[in-house]
């Protein structure tokens, strides 16, 4: 099984500035800058300083991607977790 579920889509490896904005696992909102790992046409991976659930709804800002266009507004579901590193979490998303 893939990273994004049941079907497996092309993940392209991708720096592209994005804004996460969500509810933590204290139920507190919170807004954080990241950069996208990779994308595919059905998600994308990142890393997260703020904890989240497993299948947390996010609302995602990608700022420019060649994939995605120069300014996206997402919502996706987060599907997997990685190995914390620097005090951040690798967190893949599903999108809605």
């Amino acid at each position: 099984m893939s990273q994004y579920g049941n079907h497996r889509a092309a993940r392209e490896p991708e720096p592209s500035a994005l804004v996460i904005s969500g509810v933590d696992v204290t139920g507190a909102r919170f807004q954080e800058e990241s950069q996208t790992i990779d994308v595919s046409e059905t998600g994308i991976a990142f890393y997260l300083k703020t904890s989240v659930w497993m299948d947390a709804h996010l609302n995602l800002e990608v700022r420019s991607s060649p994939l995605l266009g120069q300014q996206s507004l997402l919502k996706a579901k987060v599907v997997r977790f990685g190995p914390p590193v620097s005090g951040k979490r690798l967190v893949a998303v599903r999108f809605d």
